[in-house]
C-alpha cells in the first residue's frame, strides 16, 4: 500500500498548511482516507494530486476549476491552461501600463513639486485608457475579445493612423480612380491583418463601428480627429465603383446604398455564420442565425 501520512506530517511533507488540507477535503478537491477513529490519512498518490493542485493554484486557476480539470469534469487541461495564459497575459499588460505610468510620474515629480499635477494626470490617463478598452469588450465574443483587446491598447495603431490621414488627404480624389484603388487595397490588407483573419473578430469590429456614437469620449474624439467616417465613406464609394461594372443600371439604383454601406446588417450576419460553421445545424445557435436571416 505504501506509506501513510497523518495530516500534520503530510502538510509538512507537501509544504502546505494543515488548514489548507482541511479546506481541500471539505470541498472535495483532495479527499484522504480515514482511520476508524476518523483521522485523515494521506498516500503517495494524494501527494501527486496535491502537487498538481499547488501548480495550478500558482498559475492562478480557481479551486473549482482545478477540481474540474483534475477530475476531467468536461474541462481539458490544455484548454484550461490556454485560458489562464490569456488571463495572465492580460494582467501582465495591465501591470506594464501601470509601471510605465509610475515611471512617468516619478520623472515628473523629480522635476519639482509643481509637477505633481502632471504626475497625477498621467496616472489618471492610464486608468481612463483601461476603462475605455474594457468598454469595447461588449461587442465581441469571449474568444474574439482575447484576440482583439490588444488592438485597442494603441488604437489606432501607427499603421492605421497613417493610412487614415493619407485617405483623409485624398477625399477629393475620384473613388473610381487608381489612387482610390490603391488606398482601398491597403486598407483591406490592414483590416484583415488587424482582425487576424478571424470572422468572429471581424464581426465584433463591425458591430463596434456601427455603435461608435456610444464609444467612450476619447475614442469618439479620435474618430473625429482622423475623419474616420468620411474615410470609410470614401472607401465604400471606391468599393462600390468596382461593383458598378457588374450590375445592370436598373438594379444599381436599388442596390447602391447597400453596396456602399460597410455596416449593412448582412455583412455582420455573414461573418458570424462563417465563424460558426462547425456548429450543429439543428442547434440553438444555428437556429438564431436562421431567425436573423428571415428578419433581414
Amino acid at each position: 500500500m505504501g506509506k501513510l501520512y497523518q495530516v500534520h506530517e503530510f502538510a509538512q511533507r507537501a509544504g502546505v498548511t494543515a488548514k489548507a488540507l482541511h479546506h481541500y477535503d471539505r470541498i472535495g478537491l483532495l479527499k484522504p482516507g480515514r482511520t476508524e477513529a476518523g483521522y485523515r490519512l494521506y498516500t503517495e498518490r494524494d501527494l501527486e494530486r496535491l502537487e498538481q493542485i499547488v501548480a495550478l493554484k500558482f498559475l492562478g486557476l480557481p479551486l473549482r476549476q482545478i477540481q474540474a480539470v483534475l477530475d476531467r469534469a468536461g474541462v481539458a487541461l490544455p484548454e484550461a491552461l490556454r485560458q489562464q495564459r490569456a488571463v495572465l497575459e492580460e494582467k501582465q499588460r495591465i501591470l506594464g501600463r501601470a509601471i510605465c505610468a509610475i515611471q512617468d510620474a516619478e520623472e515628473a515629480l523629480a522635476s519639482g513639486k509643481a509637477a505633481e499635477a502632471a504626475a497625477w494626470k498621467r496616472i489618471i490617463e492610464v486608468i481612463a485608457m483601461q476603462q475605455d478598452i474594457e468598454a469595447m469588450r461588449e461587442y465581441y465574443s469571449a474568444d474574439a475579445w482575447l484576440k482583439r483587446k490588444q488592438h485597442y491598447e494603441r488604437w489606432p495603431s501607427p499603421d492605421f493612423e497613417g493610412l487614415f490621414r493619407e485617405v483623409g488627404a485624398a477625399l477629393g480624389e475620384d473613388p473610381a480612380g487608381q489612387k482610390a484603388e490603391e488606398l482601398k487595397a491597403r486598407m483591406r490588407e490592414l483590416v484583415n491583418r488587424s482582425a487576424t483573419g478571424d470572422p468572429e473578430v471581424q464581426a465584433g469590429a463591425l458591430a463596434a463601428w456601427k455603435d461608435r456614437e456610444n464609444w467612450p469620449p476619447a475614442l469618439r474624439e479620435k474618430v473625429r480627429e482622423l475623419r474616420m467616417e468620411q474615410v470609410v465613406e470614401f472607401l465604400a464609394r471606391a468599393i462600390a465603383a468596382s461593383w458598378r461594372n457588374y450590375i445592370a443600371s436598373d438594379e444599381w439604383a436599388r442596390l447602391e446604398d447597400r453596396v456602399r454601406n460597410p455596416t449593412e446588417p448582412w455583412n455582420e450576419w455573414f461573418l458570424r455564420v462563417r465563424a460558426a460553421l462547425e456548429e450543429d445545424p439543428p442547434g440553438e445557435k444555428a437556429q438564431e442565425f436562421v431567425a436573423r436571416m428571415m428578419e433581414l
